[in-house]
């Protein structure tokens, strides 16, 4: 990419090092980020700040960012209020705040998978419907509305089962909540492999006599590419339904593909959306294709995608985003049999780790090529930042991402179980 029309990007949310590595490598030469962790990697390549720190009162840092690209992270796509204040203030973003209303709502979801015709578990948010008569014989989730990441859901056998805080009014706070809604949903639980799936979608290019844009509605979108998640029984994790890491490529039947495919452009068609998001289904053991989710913004698998196929996604998304011509885009193929995985390794309880052993995890960093995972047992990412005293981990807190290739999955299983031993044994328990 030419770095005379992408010489800054913009990355904001929960975990931004992912996205920053992909705009590093797509030549971007001012890289800002606003982060919940604040990671030493990505303090490596990035100009990085506390997102809780966005400077909202300040005109100079706000001037700045004008006709920026900004890259949605984790959590970001339940801040529609905040997202829209930064397009208001000039940044380029494929969706608007009222988009992620959308995208982010359960009716919105259930809609979409009923028009593509795929499944959409029952989900209910009043008590007393009478769907939730059939909660003493079958398995449902709890679910908070406007969290990533899992760390809220658990299972629901029995009403009685519900903690106080489900049955509360909602947040005001809440971004995604209203007034009348509750902010925890009930949603039957669905057996099988739970698939995440990236997409990008094209900005119509049809333009008028003065070449303008006669449309701005999507022209297509493709599939990126598929990721499983690691669930409970493959990797150990401070809670059950927690986000553990992914596995790619992930190979699905022409069937499930032809759903995935249709429901993208039904999204897409209904929405506007624009440039990179995804969504998250799950595949019964009969085969049939069932909608969680859908993440509008840079999904934690995505780097997997980018390792893969050689190419930053990050180039399409900005591209997207400032009306570039399309071009040619390498088809989504890896090397002949060719998987990696990355697992996130948390705290089984509170740990220490000294500076010495901070340095200890840099000497296995992870800078972003397939190459290095091929030659290594295996990387690591996402790495904390130490202070001259070190840095503590509560108990449940993700210390580290690890990162593996191989060319079966219990290999790379075997492989990220073998890294948190290993790494783990490097730190000290409070």
């Amino acid at each position: 990419m030419n770095p005379e029309w992408f010489p800054s990007i913009c990355l904001m949310g929960a975990s931004c090092r992912a996205a920053a590595q992909s705009a590093a490598r797509a030549g971007c030469t001012r890289i800002l980020a606003w982060d919940d962790f604040l990671d030493a990697d990505l303090l490596a390549i990035a100009q990085a700040e506390s997102l809780a720190d966005f400077p909202e009162d300040s005109p100079q840092g706000l001037a700045e960012l004008q006709g920026i690209p900004l890259v949605l992270c984790g959590g970001m796509e339940n801040r529609p209020d905040f997202v829209q204040r930064r397009i208001d203030q000039g940044m380029l973003c494929g969706v608007t705040g009222d988009m992620l209303r959308q995208l982010r709502s359960i009716e919105s979801w259930q809609r979409w998978a009923s028009e593509s015709r795929i499944g959409w578990p029952t989900a209910v948010q009043d008590l007393s419907d009478p769907r939730l008569d059939s909660v003493r014989s079958e398995s449902w989730m709890l679910k908070p509305v406007g969290r990533a990441g899992g760390v809220h859901v658990r299972a629901i056998a029995n009403l009685e089962d519900l903690d106080p805080i489900a049955k509360l009014a909602p947040d005001p706070g809440s971004p995604t909540s209203s007034s009348t809604s509750n902010p925890w949903y009930l949603q039957e639980y669905v057996p099988g492999i739970s698939i995440g799936v990236s997409y990008c979608t094209e900005r119509n290019a049809n333009t008028d006599s003065n070449g303008n844009a006669e449309s701005t509605e999507p022209s297509g979108t493709r599939i990126v590419g598929i990721a499983r998640s690691i669930h409970s029984e493959e990797l150990d994790a401070p809670l059950p339904w927690i986000y553990r890491g992914s596995l790619a490529p992930y190979s699905v039947s022409p069937s499930v593909c032809a759903s995935l495919e249709r429901f993208a452009t039904t999204v897409a068609q209904s929405t506007g959306i624009r440039g990179l998001w995804q969504a998250d289904f799950q595949i019964d053991p009969e085969g049939q294709l069932w909608l969680l989710e859908i993440n509008p913004r840079w999904s934690a698998s995505m780097e997997l995608h980018e390792i893969l196929q050689g190419y930053s996604w990050i180039t399409e998304h900005v591209r997207i985003l400032c009306n570039g011509a399309p071009k040619h885009v390498p088809s989504p193929a890896s090397p002949a049999g060719q998987q990696v995985a990355k697992g996130i390794l948390y705290a089984p309880h509170g740990m220490h780790l000294s500076v010495a052993q901070v340095d200890r995890l840099w000497r296995s960093g992870w800078h972003g090529t397939l190459r290095e995972l091929e030659t290594a047992e295996f990387c690591l990412a996402d790495i904390p930042q130490s202070d001259p005293l070190g840095v503590d981990f509560a108990e449940g807190m993700p210390i580290v991402t690890v990162l593996v290739a191989g060319e079966k999955n219990a290999d790379l299983l075997e492989k990220i179980r073998q890294a948190r031993s290993t790494v783990l044994g490097w730190f000290q328990r409070i």
